[in-house]
């Protein structure tokens, strides 16, 4: 009875260790984003004086209208790897390439505004859609 108590206790941990060993780590390699628009509205007291750069690894430069809205050429990304213990707890990668991606705002030459792309997709939106950009110096005219 003895040895079995033994052979027991002496299997179990093997046996925990060999499926360890096997399932180990997996990687999930997330699905292409194709090219997108992203909508974006500068709010200030005359936005055509400002200029929207959105740097995806290529710098594009767009000038705000009369109204402010602007719509913005997003490409088609891949995502970074994710890394999964036992294929469900995730324990690395997965980068988002949208946190750093900028959107920059510049007003005679100067940025008075600079943020992630997913910051910008994360503000509020107007009535039509258009993710809502404040200047500085819209900004600096709230009252407190």
């Amino acid at each position: 009875m003895a040895t079995m108590h033994l052979r027991k206790c002496a299997t179990t941990p093997s046996l925990i260790c060999l499926v360890i060993t096997l399932a180990g780590c997996a990687y999930r390699l997330p699905a292409i984003a194709p090219p997108s628009q992203e909508l974006i509205r500068i709010v200030a007291n005359a936005p055509e004086q400002y200029t929207v750069q959105v740097n995806t690894g290529t710098v594009r430069e767009y000038d705000a209208p009369h109204d402010g809205r602007i719509k913005v050429g997003i490409p088609s990304y891949r995502p970074s790897c994710g890394v999964y213990l036992f294929n469900a707890i995730k324990v690395g990668g997965h980068v988002d390439p949208l946190n750093s991606w900028i959107v920059s705002v510049t007003h005679n030459g100067k940025t008075v505004r600079k943020q992630s792309l997913r910051v910008t997709q994360k503000s509020p939106t107007d009535e039509a859609g258009y993710h809502i950009v404040k200047t500085a110096h819209q900004l600096e005219a709230r009252p407190i």
